[in-house]
């Protein structure tokens, strides 16, 4: 069985990247650099987050979200 808090974490970062991609493109779509650029950057630290996360404490033995 996979580590319930690791499963509810990566649930809660798909979500926010999720977010920040969705911030992305609607950045993009309007012309504003700034918004670009902090969607660009809270996406870099969710997603290093997640790394580290299933570098150093998920299970090797499971997958925690799709891509």
């Amino acid at each position: 069985m996979a580590h319930v808090f690791s499963v509810e974490i990566h649930d809660y970062l798909s979500e926010k990247i999720l977010l920040a991609e969705q911030g992305i493109k609607t950045a993009e779509d309007e012309n504003d650099e700034a918004s670009r650029l902090y969607y660009e950057g809270q996406l870099l630290e969710l997603k290093t987050l997640r790394q580290y996360l299933t570098d150093n404490i998920d299970l090797k033995t499971q997958k925690y979200y799709k891509e």
